[in-house]
Order: C-alpha cells, then structure tokens, then sequence
C-alpha cells in the first residue's frame, strides 16, 4: 500500500493558497494514483507535523508542492516532519521526499505558455515587449531565488521577446524595479506562484502599482499585462506524479468513479463501527449516521453535497475560515452516505487530519506534545515561544482554543471522553499568541526595556 502526501504552504487570509492543492488532491484520488492521499501545510490542517499519523501506508511520498527549492522546502517540512533527507525509514516505513514541483523542467513550458497566450490575447508586439517573472524569495535562503531566475533565463535564450527580467516579493530585485531594469513599451507579468492567492492577488499587483482585473494596466506610461500564476495549470498533477515515480514507485493512473475514494485510513473503520454501533454519533460540529453526514446545527434548508470539492467549498470558503476546526462551521447542507466509506471521508474533507487522532484517544494510544516539544522543533518566528509569560499562554488558549471543535489535550494533558483531541499546538495558535505576545510585551517594554527577539520578527504573510 503506497500512500501520496502533497506538502503546501497555506494561509490564514485566502482559501486558494491550500484549495489549489486539494484540487491536485481531488484529481489525484480520482486518477486512483495511490491508496492513500492527501495533504499536509504549515499554515493549515493537518500540519507536516501531524499528516504521517494519518496514513496507514508503509510506503509514503511527500511532493512539496512550492515553485522553488527554498526554506520551506530544504528546511521547515524537513524539521516539521523529522526527515532525514531524500529517503527516512521509520520502523517499517519508508518516507520518499521528492524534488519541489519548480525543480521540474515542466514549469518552463507553463511560463512560455503564459506568454504567448499574453502576446496572442492581447495582439501585442514581442519586439516591444518585456517580461518579468515573479517569484517570491526570501532572505532567509538564497536558493528560493534560483527557480525564478532559471525560468528567466530559460525565456531570455528563447528570445520570444525583448527583455526578460526576473523580480520578487520579498528579496532584491524587489517588483517595482521591473520599470527602471526594463525599456519596452508592454510589460507582461507573470507571477511564478502556484495559487491565486492573498500574493497573487493582492500583494504582488500592489508592489506592481495595478489593479489586477484591468488588461492592459497603465504604469508610468508602461502597458502592463498581468498573467494567471504558474499553478493552475492541469499537467501540474502529471508532474507531481512524475516526481513520485522518481522514488522507483510505482503511480499509475487507474480511473476511479467514486470522489470519495483515496482517503487517509487512518480511524476510518473505527468511525464507520462506531457510527453503526450507537445510530448516530457527533464529530465537533458534525452530525454522522449511517445515511448523512450534516452539521448539527438545524438549518430548513439543506443542499445535497456529492463531492470532497463541493463540500470544501461549502465549510472553508465562504466565508473563509482559515482553522478547519473552529466552531462557526456553515449549516445548510448535508452529504449523503451511499457507501460506509463515505462517512470518514466526509468527515475528513470537513476537519482535515483530525479523524487519525479521534481514533488513537478512543484506543488510548494519543500521545501529546509539549508546546516546549513544538517550539523546540521550530526553525523560524516561533521558536522559543515557549518562553513567553504563562498568563499570556493561557489567555491564547482561552481565546482562540476556546472557539475550536478540538480539545487541547496538548496544553490540559487530558481529553474528555468523545472529544476530538489537539496533538500539537496549530500555526494558528501560534500566530495568535506570538501577537497577543509581541502587543503585550511591546506596551511594557516602554517602560521595563526591550522586546524579546522571538517576539519582534514578523509574522509570515499569507
């Protein structure tokens, strides 16, 4: 049995950063690629650091789904996840860590696409044009750069225009110097990033000066044409496949009619016995018997959900909500259970990660970590957040914890019978409490000295 895990980044502002890697998922579990698949971030559930409690596979994949080789890639997934490289045996599993999906030579042709579908599009001269690809960088690894300025300097050998630069987000050459390093006329953008998201959307049409539902932009005389990201693309999930087969395994495409098909095993018996055992159960919000999965809340109307996709779009994006598990959870909808299997799955599209860990506490096999152990672990902002005040600590998990379906069982050391227990303190949490920290102790460091390191750096964007 062969499990395939796609690691992404993810965001607290915008649903299309981690949805556009569910849709990868979707399309994967519907080619039938491998028993098991799902996917793991840093900024949504499940965590890297808890998404290999959910697979029963003895043979796993991760394919980290950036545009670049860079520090979450070479540095956070690694640590989050205990690899110890490009193969990690762990008791009877082995653990394949592949390439990034902008180490694949594919990207290119996506890139060139783009292009030429601008130059066609919009009628536009290549001889007095110039493009500019975008990536995001980061001080924090001179590597995140090298995808970018490779898919730059592809373009630039292919002349297909007059000037090519590469520009970034959040290292040098920032965005806007695009409109001093080049001479043409047209501009076409392309922003090398995988999902519509808060960048593509927002950030990297602000450091470029237009608003990105106008085509042609006017800049400083400049026409500008801003592309689709590199992302969207379908054959992105023939790469990613085509990374896993690196690893000697074995993906074929084996065409699947059941949406609800490939999911994480873990716990998904236990649920489907329990369900059967007392008629009808609670998950969080959830509601399960062995004819509906809906929310618990009464709602008069209710629409019929078919699909994982239609039911992610249903709880997680309208509004957004960035923790899966907090209790506002949409009413209005039911999913229909025409196979037993279909109760775990729902259940897992709904609260992603957190089945695994339902069934290890009823089975008493739950081991919590410290949020010493988390922090610990960290590589970046939260390291060391374990030493921030107590009080502040424990106003954060009355705050936020308080306000999410999961038990912190990781902060209490105890879960309530039924409960769905929290392993580890979430990026959300984190994030929260280092602001509720950093305002805390910036007001008081006025008058008592200066703010702790830990406490300064800036929370990651997206």
């Amino acid at each position: 049995m062969t499990a395939l895990i796609l690691a992404g980044h993810g965001s607290h502002m915008s649903p299309q950063t981690a949805g556009l890697v569910w849709s990868y998922v979707d399309q994967l579990r519907a080619w039938g690629a491998a028993d098991e698949i799902t996917a793991c971030f840093w900024k949504e559930a499940p965590g890297f650091s808890q998404v290999l409690d959910t697979v029963a596979a003895k043979q796993i994949v991760i394919v980290p789904v950036f545009t670049a080789r860079g520090y979450f890639s070479a540095t956070v997934i690694p640590a989050e996840m205990r690899l110890d490289g490009s193969i990690t045996r762990r008791g009877d599993r082995t653990i394949y860590y592949t390439r990034t999906i902008g180490e694949h030579p594919y990207l290119a042709t996506v890139v060139r696409q783009r292009v030429e579908n601008a130059l066609t599009d919009y009628h536009i001269n290549p001889a007095e044009t110039a493009v500019a690809i975008i990536g995001h960088g980061t001080r924090r690894s001179p590597e995140s750069r090298a995808a970018t300025r490779h898919q730059a300097d592809i373009l630039r050998r292919q002349q297909l225009v007059a000037e090519t630069v590469d520009v970034y987000l959040d290292d040098e050459p920032y965005i806007p110097s695009v409109y001093r390093t080049t001479q043409s006329r047209n501009i076409i953008a392309v922003p090398f990033f995988l999902a519509p998201g808060s960048h593509v959307t927002t950030d990297v049409p602000a450091a470029l000066g237009i608003n990105p539902d106008i085509a042609p932009a006017t800049v400083n005389g400049r026409q500008v044409y801003y592309t689709p990201p590199v992302g969207t693309d379908e054959a992105i999930c023939r790469l990613i496949l085509e990374l896993a087969r690196d690893t000697g395994l074995p993906f074929d495409i084996r065409p699947v009619s059941d949406p609800w098909h490939g999911f994480p095993h873990i716990g998904a018996k236990m649920l489907v016995a329990r369900v059967r055992e007392t008629g009808m159960i609670r998950f969080g919000q959830l509601q399960l018997t062995q004819t509906t999965v809906r929310p618990a809340s009464a709602n008069s109307t209710t629409a019929t959900v078919n699909t994982p996709a239609e039911l992610r779009r249903t709880v997680r994006a309208a509004p957004f909500r960035p923790l899966a598990t907090s209790d506002d959870l949409p009413a209005g909808w039911q999913v229909p259970v025409t196979e037993p299997h279909v109760l775990p799955a729902a259940v897992e599209t709904v609260y992603p990660g957190a089945l695994a860990d339902w069934a290890k506490n009823r089975a008493g096999i739950f081991t919590p970590e410290t949020l010493q152990i988390v922090s610990n672990r960290q590589v970046g902002m939260f390291r060391g957040i374990h030493d921030i005040p107590g009080e502040l600590i424990e106003q954060a998990i009355i705050t936020n914890c308080g306000q999410c379906v999961r038990h912190a069982t990781w902060f209490y050391q105890h879960t309530p019978a039924d409960a769905i227990p929290c392993k580890s303190a979430c990026n959300w949490w984190l994030s929260q409490v280092k602001e509720i920290a950093s305002t805390s102790i910036s007001a008081q460091s006025i008058w008592w000295g200066p703010v702790p390191a830990i406490l300064t750096s800036s929370p990651a964007r997206g």
